[in-house]
């Protein structure tokens, strides 16, 4: 019987000492947050990058609905480039279907006539610098394969592949039409993409001047053609030595359009703003996209800096780890650096931090359970401004915790120990052993009954 009883016992034990660990994983890093000027800008949209680390640092509206007018000219060049090897000696002839879609719309042109051979190096040059439509339309009509309608689709085909998805192109020169829409965020991309993909386009674009070659039409010196950006013209009052190139685009319907890059002591940005006022409450007309430009750069160039403002290690919080052999708690550290273009004249104090720790990894408790492997993520770290998210990092432990057996299996005994069933299971043993013993002693004061019976018996 006390075999029987230690048998039940030790199931019980045995028992007890099955268990389960349980894990888990989450959230990721945020993008770059953008800071407002203290000045207004007249545009209705813009959006200023930072090409050197690649990083939004201003916009408004970014998405708001806008035509590009001659900002079209971009991706009619990007085509072009796409499409031509040999620019210098590849001559198109102007065809009749392009002058005659133009008649009567105003449109800006260099002074190409019909039947003229112009090569594509001029042709790119008067489509960026003279914003000329016919030359525009010559382009697309002849790298089409003599459609119009297919150059355009091939336009339309490049903005998806760049990342638009707000752009929609029916013609390749930018006259108005309610069908020909994008956004400045668009734009931008476009325009990152054009000056870090296509080295031609950059100095075509950021050229200031340029001689229009002779032609079968006209002699050498025909047509000296300026950059339609008045920031380029050092004879005018809106010139500004730190800009360059790139587009301008003007239509009522728009309003003025301007898309440039600036630099300055090894600073680079792309600025792209649309739709400025063309005239003041006067009717007078002003020219407020320039100020935007200049203001912008300005601010940017006094303003920004790239500064860490997380370190790959740092100690966060700490948590309890029950069963350790080594320790009983474990550090969190941020697992990686993050630095970002940042306002110097904004105080990293104001940064809010939060820790997020995976509940699902927590015992009941707030511990957490040996063994710990260093690197393993418990959470994240989130700094935001003003309510907005700058970066989110992940928490991970910064040491290995490995299991004490002994702590752990000593556990599970007291846990048992305490628990219902080892009690019931003593209560039972303690009633089996009585039982035992009662019959134990009444088989004994059977026997000894019987000796004694016999006993007479015998005499």
């Amino acid at each position: 019987m006390t075999r029987f009883g230690s048998r039940i016992f030790w199931c019980f034990v045995t028992a007890a000492m099955i268990f389960s660990v349980i894990s888990a994983a989450f959230p990721t890093k945020a993008e770059a947050i953008t800071f407002t000027p203290n000045f207004t800008i007249s545009s209705e949209a813009a959006v200023m990058i930072n090409l050197d680390k690649d990083v939004t640092v201003y916009e408004k509206n970014p998405n708001k609905k806008m035509y590009p007018a001659s900002l079209t000219k971009i991706m009619t060049a990007l085509i072009v480039l796409d499409n031509v090897e040999d620019l210098d000696n590849t001559v198109y002839e102007a065809p009749l279907v392009v002058f005659d879609e133009l008649y009567g719309q105003g449109a800006s042109s260099v002074g190409i006539e019909r039947g003229e051979e112009v090569t594509v190096t001029d042709l790119m040059y008067s489509l960026l610098l003279k914003s000329a439509c016919e030359s525009a339309g010559i382009l697309a009509y002849h790298v089409g394969g003599e459609s119009i309608s297919n150059f355009v689709d091939m336009m339309n085909e490049k903005a998806k592949e760049i990342g638009c998805t707000g752009t929609h192109f029916v013609n390749p020169h930018g006259l108005y039409d309610p069908d020909q829409y994008t956004n400045a965020a668009d734009m931008a991309l476009i325009a990152q993409y054009a000056v870090e993909n296509y080295p031609k386009f950059v100095e075509i674009a950021t050229a200031t001047e340029y001689d229009m070659q002779p032609t079968n039409y006209h002699e050498a010196g025909w047509a000296h053609i300026y950059h339609t950006n008045s920031m380029l013209n050092r004879s005018s009052s809106y010139y500004y030595q730190y800009a360059k190139g790139i587009k301008t685009g003007t239509l009522d319907e728009s309003g003025r359009n301007l898309i440039t890059m600036g630099s300055r002591d090894g600073n680079n940005y792309l600025l792209v703003t649309m739709g400025s006022p063309m005239y003041d409450a006067d009717g007078n007309a002003v020219y407020l996209h320039y100020e935007d430009h200049k203001n912008l750069y300005e601010w940017a160039f006094e303003n920004f800096e790239y500064k860490q403002l997380l370190q790959a290690g740092i100690e966060i919080t700490e948590l309890q780890v029950k069963f350790g052999e080594s320790s009983d708690f474990v550090r969190l550290v941020t697992a990686d650096n993050y630095s970002c273009m940042w306002l110097s004249t904004v105080d990293t104090n104001r940064l809010k931090e939060t820790i997020n720790v995976d509940p699902s990894l927590l015992n009941d408790d707030g511990t957490v359970t040996a063994p710990v492997a260093k690197g393993q993520k418990f959470g994240t770290y989130t700094l935001t401004l003003s309510g907005e998210e700058i970066c989110t990092v992940d928490l991970v432990a910064q040491d290995d915790v490995t299991l004490s057996a002994l702590a752990y299996n000593f556990d599970k005994a007291k846990q048992f120990t305490s628990s219902i069933w080892f009690k019931a299971a003593l209560i039972i043993t303690a009633v089996l052993v009585i039982l035992y013993i009662i019959i134990v002693a009444a088989s004994k004061k059977k026997r000894k009954k019987y000796r004694r019976v016999k006993k007479r018996r015998k005499f």
